[in-house]
C-alpha cells in the first residue's frame, strides 16, 4: 500500500490513511514518544481477537541527523 497521506489521533483512535477511514482491519500503531519511549494503540480493535495475529503494524520513526561537515576547504 502507498500511503500519500497519513492522520493518527491517538485521542480518539482514528487512522486516515490516503484521507480515507482506515477500518478494514485492526492496526498497531506505533510513534515516537516522550522520552525515546514509543505510544502505541490499537485502532480498530474490536476487529481483533484475543491475541494480536492478524494485525497490522505501522511503525513511525523519527530521526535527527547530525550536521555535516563540509569538507570542501580539505
Amino acid at each position: 500500500m502507498e500511503i500519500r497521506k497519513l492522520e493518527i489521533d491517538f485521542d480518539e483512535k482514528i487512522l486516515k490513511i490516503n484521507g480515507q477511514d482506515f477500518t478494514e482491519n485492526p492496526v498497531l500503531v506505533t510513534l515516537p514518544g516522550p522520552e525515546r519511549w514509543p505510544l502505541a494503540m490499537v485502532v480498530n480493535s474490536g476487529l481483533l481477537d484475543k491475541n494480536l495475529e492478524g494485525c497490522i503494524e505501522l511503525t513511525v520513526s523519527f530521526t535527527v541527523n547530525a550536521p555535516v561537515e563540509d569538507d570542501s576547504d580539505i
